[in-house]
């Protein structure tokens, strides 16, 4: 089957064009913290939900190798990208449906981000999936004479026969409740057009899609609300913490993600988006155009429902963040990438030329998706190989702190603290820009409680509580400062 031909393509090019080998990364950590068996969980704030912990425990559980954590999430990825698209096959049993898992598995955050543990990915695959189950639970039902055929149009006639089946909504539920523990506001955005979408097929036959999509998203919300209650101080305190955390308000960042688009992976905290790539914005523009060519051939051959959904559901999810969120993450966008695959994907396999035009359009067509993963995975390849490097300086710093004897109990608090903390098996704080005036009370009552602290940095200025703490220089232009209270380090 090609689309698992594409799952196995796209695993093996995490591993040649991503190392396995890359360090952690500041989030991964501490999602990986929450469970693992040799550190401590790290501060959870409020914007995040708990279904990458989940991914990740089994593995963080039994070893803290960040190698065998890259092994396993290569796997899980490369068959969460088979699963998702193969209920399009269900959909639309034709050759664009690999295509289009070609497509989104090709783009450089697909490559860099597969062996993450990073929630936008699955949210990507889980909208893929959703919106597929939506279409099938729709298709499945018949409404008064009006048939929902497999081109996902309205077929006028008898009523056909119904065989109702409990697999399609349970598989709804089940891959909405994924999403929304993942990221809960990115399921809630992807439910609306798919509820509404029901409504206006079927009407009041509707109950059983939009139960399960009601269900899907109670398990995300419901788990992220129970939590802002027992740990947040609240529901509306949670709320706030995450907006303040977001930047959320009235925004327009369209061209702060056209910087983007080649990388960096996050424009904040003093990261630049850089200037726009011509050739970059060039593969950006070409997303909606394909996407509209999509649509008109579909609308040609009468198969125009589903993929129509799926463009609906695709810029629906993406809007939050080109107009509400106050900063720019390229891997915000790859929900909206995965749902565009399918009528960019339509739109190539659909295309027939005749006569002599029928060589030079197919050679341009397959010249543009060679093009595609050309040019993603030379983004995939550079944007890696510095976050590789990157990683691999903390990783000697860690290192050298570990020949220092720095050991539980102990505090790492500083830049990539969140990191060198869960190497370490540390208690952590980790500072995004600079570090506060004063010294945070979650340290000084670890420090009271007997802890060794550590603080790392590498261009931060220090705060005048620390100038006069002991400095040890460390590998890759870090530099460790241990306060006076704690017991001093050895040396090996």
């Amino acid at each position: 089957m090609l689309l698992a031909l594409v799952s196995v393509l796209y695993g093996v090019a995490q591993l040649v064009v991503v190392s396995p080998r890359m360090g952690i990364g500041w989030d991964e950590a501490i999602y990986a913290s929450q469970y693992a068996a040799h550190a401590p969980p790290a501060p959870f704030s409020a914007p995040r939900a708990r279904e990458v912990p989940l991914l990740v425990a089994p593995v963080v559980a039994v070893t803290d190798s960040v190698f065998a954590l890259r092994l396993f999430l290569t796997a899980v990825s490369s068959l969460a990208l088979f699963g998702a698209f193969l209920v399009w096959v269900r959909v639309r049993a034709e050759r664009s449906v690999p295509l289009a898992a070609l497509l989104f598995g090709g783009c450089w955050l697909s490559l860099f981000y597969g062996n993450e543990a990073m929630p936008n990915l699955y949210v990507a695959l889980g909208g893929v999936a959703v919106t597929g189950l939506v279409v099938l639970a729709v298709r499945s039902r018949s409404v008064a004479g009006i048939t929902i055929g497999r081109s996902g149009h309205a077929v006028i006639g008898p009523a056909e026969p119904v065989t109702r089946s409990w697999g399609v909504p349970a598989g709804l539920a089940g891959s909405l409740a994924v999403v929304s523990l993942m990221r809960p506001s990115d399921a809630l955005f992807l439910s609306l057009p798919l509820a509404c979408a029901a409504l206006v097929v079927l009407g009041r036959r509707a109950l059983v899609p939009l139960a399960a999509i009601v269900v899907g998203l109670a398990v995300g919300w419901g788990q992220w609300l129970v939590e802002a209650e027992l740990s947040y101080g609240g529901i509306a305190a949670r709320l706030r913490e995450a907006s303040k955390a977001n930047v959320t308000g009235l925004t327009v960042s369209l061209v702060e993600h056209a910087r983007a688009l080649d990388g960096p992976s996050l424009c904040r905290f003093g990261v630049k988006c850089g200037d726009v790539s011509p050739v970059a914005l060039a593969w950006a523009l070409a997303i909606p155009a394909m996407t509209v060519l999509g649509l008109w051939l579909a609308r040609r051959a009468h198969r125009l429902g589903p993929v129509l959904l799926a463009t609906i559901t695709g810029v629906t999810i993406a809007l939050p963040y080109l107009f509400y969120v106050g900063y720019v993450a390229p891997r915000f966008l790859m929900p909206a990438y995965a749902l565009l695959s399918l009528p960019v994907a339509g739109a190539v396999t659909a295309l027939r030329p005749r006569g002599r035009w029928w060589v030079p359009v197919i050679v341009l067509l397959a010249v543009g998706v060679l093009a595609h993963l050309t040019l993603q995975g030379t983004y995939a390849h550079r944007i890696a190989a510095h976050t590789l490097r990157d990683r691999a300086r903390m990783g000697l710093a860690v290192e050298e702190l570990r020949r220092l004897g720095v050991r539980p109990p102990c505090v790492i608090y500083g830049q990539a603290g969140a990191q060198m903390g869960y190497l370490l098996g540390c208690d952590a704080l980790a500072i995004a820009q600079r570090f506060p005036d004063r010294l945070p009370a979650g340290i000084r009552q670890a420090m009271e409680r007997g802890n060794r602290l550590v603080m790392v940095h590498t261009s931060v200025p220090l705060p005048p509580y620390a100038r006069a703490w002991r400095q040890t220089d460390l590998p890759g232009r870090w530099k460790a400062r241990f306060a006076p209270c704690t017991r001093a380090p050895t040396m090996a």
